[in-house]
């Protein structure tokens, strides 16, 4: 009866249109209740407030390993991640350590000094560059050989193999007096790549002069020589013509050398190698031209290096 009085009166049509409109509305008003706001703890946006304690430490453990070839002692640690810390990380405070530890000539058990375990890595590196990392001892033992030659031939009059062996230790002596005049800043790192590129042990490893001069290029300039740079050089090493290169003429190997190891690719060569030794990575085209100006003003190879150490990138804080 209800069902026939809905369906005959408007009246009842109407109640029903009511019920319906008040059960919709209810539905709609418990589904708009207020949710619950989830946190998810840990998930803080990365700023340079926040780098974790163990970032900070394996930055300046990296910068301790490579600057001076060994971890940093605890209370090292302990210090420059305070000072870190306190200073949110600063360029100029992650500067002032990176210097100190290349400059700083205090006394110290086990490194001599900072700035001695410095460049003794960095001639370490240039070994391994160009000399597949050969022994001081080894250096050495050569020159003992060639002692010995020479003073033979001077027991038998044999005057030209008497100089040209002094010429061989020479070299070799060279290349181990290095360390101690870049330390006293009487050479350049450039100059330091010459004499490990002008000695007996690295005509062995590249014999002959097409060799060595493809060799000199890559290890020095980090590329081959175009087709005028080797006849050029070639010519001049082999034939001792004179001949242009990089701008400048030479007739010898060694004008060869001291003409490579002065041009500005170089320079160049050298900032290569600092970003693939430090960020494992060849440096941008935009990024050569930022720092090939100073370096070739004032040719200090702790300024390229420092301003790779002192960005996020290395420091692993992206």
């Amino acid at each position: 009866m209800a069902q026939a009085f809905i369906n005959n009166t408007g009246f009842g049509k109407n109640i029903l249109y009511l019920l319906l409109f008040f059960a919709v509305a209810a539905l709609t008003l418990s589904s708009c209740e207020k949710s619950e706001t989830v946190i998810i703890s840990d998930n803080e946006p990365v700023s340079s407030f926040n780098i974790s304690r163990i970032k900070i430490e394996n930055y300046v453990q990296r910068i301790y390993i490579d600057i001076i070839g060994r971890e940093p002692l605890e209370e090292e640690m302990l210090e420059n991640v305070a000072r870190l810390q306190n200073d949110s990380l600063r360029r100029e405070t992650r500067m002032d350590i990176i210097t100190n530890l290349m400059t700083d000539e205090t006394a110290r058990d086990g490194d001599g000094s900072y700035k001695a375990a410095y460049v003794l890595n960095l001639y370490n590196l240039a070994k391994i560059r160009c000399l597949e990392g050969v022994a001081d001892s080894e250096i050495n033992q050569q020159i003992g050989i060639a002692s010995f030659g020479a003073l033979r031939d001077s027991l038998d009059g044999n005057w030209d193999g008497y100089y040209r062996r002094l010429e061989t230790i020479r070299k070799y002596q060279a290349v181990l007096d290095t360390r101690h005049q870049f330390f006293d800043g009487k050479i350049g790192f450039h100059q330091m790549f010459g004499a490990m590129i002008n000695n007996g042990i690295y005509d062995i490893i590249n014999m002959n002069t097409f060799n060595f001069v493809r060799a000199a290029f890559d290890e020095l300039l980090w590329r081959l020589p175009t087709e005028q740079e080797f006849d050029a050089s070639f010519f001049m090493i082999e034939n001792e013509e004179p001949r242009q290169l990089f701008g400048k003429i030479g007739s010898n190997k060694e004008d060869f050398v001291d003409i490579l190891i002065h041009s500005p690719a170089m320079f160049e060569g050298l900032i290569i190698w600092a970003f693939q030794i430090y960020l494992n990575r060849a440096p941008s085209p935009a990024e050569i031209i930022t720092f090939l100006p100073d370096f070739l003003k004032d040719k200090d190879i702790n300024y390229i290096i420092s301003e790779i150490m002192v960005t996020d990138e290395y420091a692993n804080f992206r």
